[in-house]
């Protein structure tokens, strides 16, 4: 979806809407899912989501998959297929290429979703050629162009754009395709399966000029089938695009001259900033400049983005300070870190000095802490005072920003006054900069951070220790974070315990090998290899694995799915705001599922959002509010064809099948996660204008699911 802004806050307007989700379309309409069957109302429903959950490990749970998606019971169908896709296993695509032409459109979809997962998988190993990739693209190719429904073949075409094509040719021959399609019967999909090969496959062939043009007509509405209103099909297009640096001068002309959307002035001033832009000198500056008078924030924050890039530096940084008055805090604050890097003039440094006050002890901290940090940048001799007032001060995110200050400021004594800091975040902050600046002498800090629990310190303590004189108490240090860690155990250390594993082949030896031994049977076996690995390390012998998994966690009931179908996530915010959400246990029951137990068990209350990034995501639900600190067990990935749109809600992870409770709201549309996160959800439509007002630290106070005729403010 478009993301849209009135009075600095992101509003998203289903004018936008993706083609594949119909469910906001629905919210937008009043609709709402109505209670039905559910996959868990038969055993074989049952079976299908443990043998997804287990990632079938055996050639018995295969074959259930491929009988069951036989099924006359649609319900059944879908989801076996699904299941089948997301194996990614190349050995069963044979299984799956047969439903492209089944009767069911739903099913049609669905394979093609599932084949475009499935070949992500290994090459087979009769197949070092790697023809596999020209029958399945024929296969597309010829459903795609047979005709039927449309969200079916747009599927085709998105998988067709995604394959592992490994020549030129196999490129042009789906560029070619696409491009027909596109010619005859422009559609959002088509275009966003153009955007995908732009992506996907222009290193190994740039987009021809032939489907540019094609494109440039359809984000224009100068092409004859296209209408100025069709704001979906030309924002994909211009995705596509932008993607393919394929905006030309006339194009970008067009697009910034456009009054019905937003979001397509977003991806104009993208163009701009991007090292290829259509335009340049002060054909380019005129076009930010005018970006950056634009009513909509999202614009005014990729327009101050192309400024800062390109003419910051030769033309001064008044622009910039102007815009620290704009209404939206994303832009102003965006200003304040852009000003960090700006020539030291007295303008600069005094507007910084003004801004680094302290800041108050209730209420937002964030305009005091960015300026802090620039001013750290251009003028350390001023940093002196309030550097002082922010180390000391009771938010933990402000005393983590002045750590960032000292560090850019290479201020040593603040930096070892926040190394004990009572938070982890703030203690996390400060170890790279006192590695780099005190070198060994900073083993101090590095032991006193091996005692501590929180995952991303002890990760951030192992990596920084790269290099570091070799002492016993550091190894010692490092063999107790990871005993202490294991016995945890949970499924969200794995990043951690790697870490320290690498480290201790660098800093252990044979004499600890009693203390590893036990890892060999571990419960995570991607740590029992690493184990193994470094074990070889120390001795030259090989060492064989035997893991232990730890119990999976209990697949959804019937009445858990029955109520995140029927019932809206309603997420209270400590500054007023109210979000519903609208689950989707359709696709990703498992997420779901997850979601509501974590509800119940009220995992979420008091947790914050601790990521932004301005025109990307918002990210929360972390008890360390930190990447690494999560709800204990993993959750499995549930790719479906769902694209990220702006509006909906995904899973946080660090790998295939690491989710950990956390979660992201899509702020626009970002197909460069599709198929790589799980969407388990999206915002209501009336409440997507919220979005946007919620910042770094900003606290939730609950979620609860309720009716959605409930009282929703």
């Amino acid at each position: 979806m478009a993301v849209l802004l009135a009075s600095g806050d992101f509003r998203l307007k289903a004018e936008a809407a993706r083609p594949h989700d119909s469910e906001l379309k629905a919210e937008a309409a009043g609709e709402v899912p109505q209670p039905g069957r559910y996959i868990t109302d038969t055993p074989q429903g049952i079976a299908i989501l443990r043998i997804e959950e287990q990632r079938a490990p055996t050639p018995q749970d295969i074959a259930v998959l491929v009988e069951s998606a036989r099924s006359n019971d649609g319900l059944i169908q879908d989801a076996a297929i699904r299941a089948l896709g997301r194996l990614e296993r190349r050995d069963v695509v044979t299984e799956l290429l047969p439903y492209l032409r089944t009767q069911r459109s739903e099913a049609r979809r669905e394979a093609a979703t599932a084949i475009g997962q499935a070949m992500r998988g290994e090459v087979l190993p009769l197949d070092p050629g790697d023809t596999q990739v020209d029958g399945v693209q024929q296969a597309l190719l010829s459903a795609a162009t047979s005709g039927g429904n449309a969200e079916a073949t747009g599927e085709m075409l998105r998988t067709l754009a995604r394959l592992p094509y490994r020549t030129a040719e196999q490129v042009l021959k789906a560029d070619r395709s696409i491009r027909q399609i596109l010619d005859l019967s422009p559609s959002a999909a088509a275009c966003l399966a153009a955007e995908i090969m732009a992506r996907v496959q222009g290193k190994l062939v740039p987009v021809p000029e032939e489907t540019l043009l094609i494109l440039r007509g359809i984000a224009t509405a100068q092409a004859p089938k296209v209408k100025r209103s069709d704001i979906p099909l030309r924002t994909a297009a211009l995705q596509a695009l932008v993607a393919a640096g394929g905006v030309d001068a006339e194009a970008l002309r067009l697009v910034i001259q456009e009054s019905l959307s937003a979001d397509l002035r977003r991806l104009a001033m993208l163009a701009l900033t991007s090292a290829g832009a259509p335009v340049v000198g002060s054909d380019r500056l005129e076009y930010l400049r005018k970006g950056l008078e634009d009513r909509e924030q999202a614009v005014r924050y990729e327009a101050l983005r192309g400024y800062v890039r390109h003419y910051a530096k030769p033309d001064g940084c008044q622009p910039v300070i102007d815009m620290l008055h704009d209404p939206s805090e994303h832009v102003a604050l965006f200003a304040l870190d852009a000003l960090g890097n700006c020539d030291a003039d007295e303008n600069v440094v005094n507007r910084l000095i003004a801004e680094a006050r302290t800041p108050p002890r209730v209420g937002s901290w964030r305009r005091e802490s960015h300026a802090l940090v620039s001013l750290a940048k251009r003028s350390p001799a001023q940093l002196e005072i309030p550097l002082i007032t922010h180390a000391r001060h009771t938010a933990w995110q402000v005393r983590m920003y002045a750590a960032r200050a000292a560090a850019a400021a290479n201020e040593i004594t603040t930096l070892e006054l926040l190394a004990a800091d009572s938070n982890d975040n703030v203690r996390d902050a400060t170890l790279g900069p006192l590695r780099r600046l005190k070198e060994d002498r900073a083993e101090p800090h590095f032991l006193a951070a091996l005692e501590r629990s929180d995952f991303q310190l002890l990760r951030t303590a192992a990596r920084e220790m790269a290099g570091l004189r070799v002492t016993p108490a550091l190894t010692a240090g490092l063999v107790g974070a990871l005993t202490r860690v294991t016995a945890e155990r949970k499924d969200t250390s794995r990043d951690t315990r790697l870490a320290i594993l690498e480290r201790l082949r660098e800093f252990g030896g044979d004499r600890y090998r009693e203390q590893l031994f036990p890892l060999l049977r571990d419960y995570d076996a991607v740590v029992a290899g690493a184990a193994a690995q470094t074990l070889n390390a120390w001795t030259g012998e090989s060492f064989p694995i035997d893991p232990q998994p730890l119990p999976p966690a209990e697949l959804p009931s019937t009445s858990e799915l029955a109520i995140v179908t029927e019932k809206v996530a309603l997420l209270k915010m400590e500054s007023g705001l109210e979000i519903g959400i609208r689950l989707d246990p359709v696709r990703a029951p498992l997420m779901s599922t997850r979601f509501l137990r974590l509800v119940n068990r009220n995992y979420y209350d008091g947790l914050t959002i601790h990521r932004i990034v301005s025109n990307f995501i918002i990210q929360g639900g972390s008890p360390g509010a930190n990447e690494y600190s999560g709800d204990a067990l993993y959750v499995k990935d549930e790719i479906s064809e769902r694209s990220h749109d702006g509006g909906t809600v995904g899973l946080s992870t660090r790998g295939r099948d690491t989710g950990d409770a956390q979660f992201f709201v899509n702020l626009v549309h970002n197909p460069r996660l599709d198929f790589e996160y799980t969407v388990f959800g999206h915002v209501l439509a009336e409440h997507l204008s919220r979005i946007g007002k919620i910042q770094e630290g900003d606290r939730i106070v609950n979620i609860t699911f309720m009716a959605p005729n409930g009282r929703m403010r």
